[in-house]
């Protein structure tokens, strides 16, 4: 193998496909990523097994190969180089030369024999989407996904089909995030629904490319995304997604509508007073104003804001997570946001005041349960709820909150 690349285009191709590759793994083959090398074509290829990039790139070709290569130590050297003109070579079968007009530097390879190689069926059904579309709804979605391994389903991202839209939706059990997008499918998409990694989708935002077109085809068991210059393997998470149409309330009969920036400016001046561990502040609600506090007893500090705020309903207060919080209004655009509410222990629905007119965003937050101080007058409200965001039965069952922990969605 031997060709000829510019840094600058080798080591974004590098950065696109190096997310792939398992920081920590007992099949030390990969760690490497694959370089093949036909006529003008380079192809580079990372894998961790379950997820497959590929990324297509043109080079000055001098002569054919493959090899694979160690990812990070390809990917350090490449990083620090200057931008000039790189010649990559192999140098018998164990190793390359990477050569600048400065100097140069050999690395050790693997035979392409011993990488791995991902066996794509026909998918089930197949589809096109503009890439702003899917970079707009994971943005609006992956934010809300789950680490808790514990919980496989939960830390993909469901993606729901009907016959004229597309949903994402992903929750963690404190939060929850959907965005309905109108599409017309083809007939066998209808009804289907895949739970997909948020490591696929990560990659997938890496090389996501502007004003293209991305085909989207899935299978019994995975899912390809085709770019224009890359290839994008994974497979689905098994198991049942949570449903969670059951936690979005129906009766929250109380409005909230707030200044999005001024909230955030004043979340973070007041949570910086908050209890580190549950970083909760309480919302008091009357007609015209909204007042935010904050208290951390165990250093004696405390905060208050009052900032204006249009209000329909009875006189509130209500807990919540900051940084949760937050992270939700971060990821709406509007100037102004939307709370639906019922009482201190449901759900908060949250949404722009207008909705784009192909899309409808909503996000779900948990409130945190107050003291029973503060709480007094929701202990009958509180009794009822208990078992109201329990999981259907393909999740775990009776599992209660601890008393100083945000309420979950899908306990």
């Amino acid at each position: 193998m031997n060709f000829t690349i510019s840094k600058s285009v080798f080591y974004d191709a590098l950065q696109k496909v190096v997310g792939v590759v398992p920081p920590k793994t007992t099949i030390s083959i990969l760690t490497c990523i694959l370089l093949e090398l036909e006529e003008n074509t380079l192809r580079i290829t990372g894998t961790d097994l379950e997820i497959s990039v590929t990324l297509s790139l043109n080079v000055n070709r001098l002569e054919d190969g493959a090899v694979a290569i160690p990812a990070r130590l390809l990917l350090e050297i490449v990083r620090e180089l200057p931008d000039v003109p790189l010649n990559i070579a192999s140098e018998g079968e164990e190793r390359i030369i990477l050569k600048t007009d400065k100097g140069e530097y050999k690395i050790s390879t693997d035979p392409r024999e011993d990488f791995p190689k991902t066996n794509v069926e026909e998918g089930e059904f197949h589809f096109s989407l503009q890439s702003k579309v899917l970079d707009h709804m994971i943005n609006k979605t992956i934010f809300a996904v789950s680490a808790d391994e514990l919980r496989p389903a939960l830390t993909g991202i469901l993606v729901e089909f009907f016959p004229t839209e597309i949903r994402f939706v992903a929750t963690d059990g404190h939060r929850l995030a959907r965005i309905v997008h109108q599409y017309d499918l083809p007939p066998e998409a209808i009804q289907n629904k895949v739970i997909i990694p948020t490591k696929a989708l990560n990659l997938l935002l890496r090389n996501l490319e502007p004003n293209k077109s991305v085909d989207v085809q899935i299978g019994e068991d995975h899912i390809v995304f085709t770019l224009e210059n890359s290839t994008i393997y994974s497979k689905l998470i098994s198991g049942m997604y949570p449903n969670y149409e059951r936690v979005i309330p129906q009766d929250n009969d109380k409005i909230l509508q707030v200044n999005r920036e001024l909230l955030i400016s004043t979340l973070r001046r007041v949570s910086i007073f908050s209890n580190s561990l549950t970083h909760q502040v309480r919302f008091i609600l009357t007609p015209d104003e909204l007042t935010i506090h904050s208290e951390d007893i165990e250093f004696g500090a405390e905060a208050t804001e009052v900032i204006s705020a249009k209000y329909k309903g009875e006189w509130l207060q209500i807990g919540y997570n900051s940084a949760y919080l937050m992270d939700v209004l971060r990821h709406l655009d509007s100037e102004e946001v939307i709370f639906e509410l019922k009482n201190a222990v449901s759900a908060a629905i949250m949404y722009p005041p207008e909705q784009e007119s192909d899309e409808v965003v909503t996000m779900l937050l948990m409130p945190i349960r107050l003291t029973e101080e503060d709480a007094e007058e929701e202990d009958e409200n509180e009794a009822e709820s208990e078992h109201v965001y329990e999981a259907d039965s393909s999740t775990e069952e009776n599992e209660q909150p601890d008393e100083g922990d945000a309420k979950e969605i899908n306990e």
